[in-house]
């Protein structure tokens, strides 16, 4: 016999820590955009995870830890590895993927949507970058 676990809203920086350390480990291991993170960006566990569950605690519950510019981070990183739409697809759907095999409920959903917003602004942020007359 098979135990359903009911699956809870993100209410904490606990669950958001449980989100972001899930999401990094498909991530890195991804066929796709793995390289980018083991690769381009050198990814290390013990200071990018930080950066990030400050992020996601910024933007989800109104933390205020969160000191970075994650634009400028895609801006610069583009330069190194030139990202694509399809990039972000497949960054989009395994942390979709990640919120519904932990969470379900509002703050997940809120996350989801920002992401779509985040998507189409660094693609667009990005793609300006590329021209020579950008001012971030």
């Amino acid at each position: 016999m098979s135990i359903i676990h009911a699956r809870k809203d993100i209410e904490n920086r606990e669950d958001i820590r449980l989100l972001v350390e899930n999401f990094y480990r498909k991530v890195t291991g991804d066929e796709m955009i793995g390289e980018i993170f083991r690769d381009v960006l050198v990814f290390r566990w013990d200071t990018h995870i930080p950066v990030m569950i400050d992020f996601w605690e910024s933007v989800l519950l109104g933390g205020t830890s969160y000191r970075g510019n994650a634009m400028r981070v895609h801006i610069d990183l583009d330069k190194k590895h030139r990202l694509s739409p399809v990039h972000f697809e497949r960054w989009k759907k395994l942390f979709f993927e990640t919120i519904d095999e932990h969470f379900a409920g509002e703050k997940g959903d809120e996350a989801k949507k920002k992401t779509e917003l985040m998507e189409t602004l660094m693609l667009t942020k990005i793609d300006k970058s590329r021209g020579l007359n950008f001012i971030q």
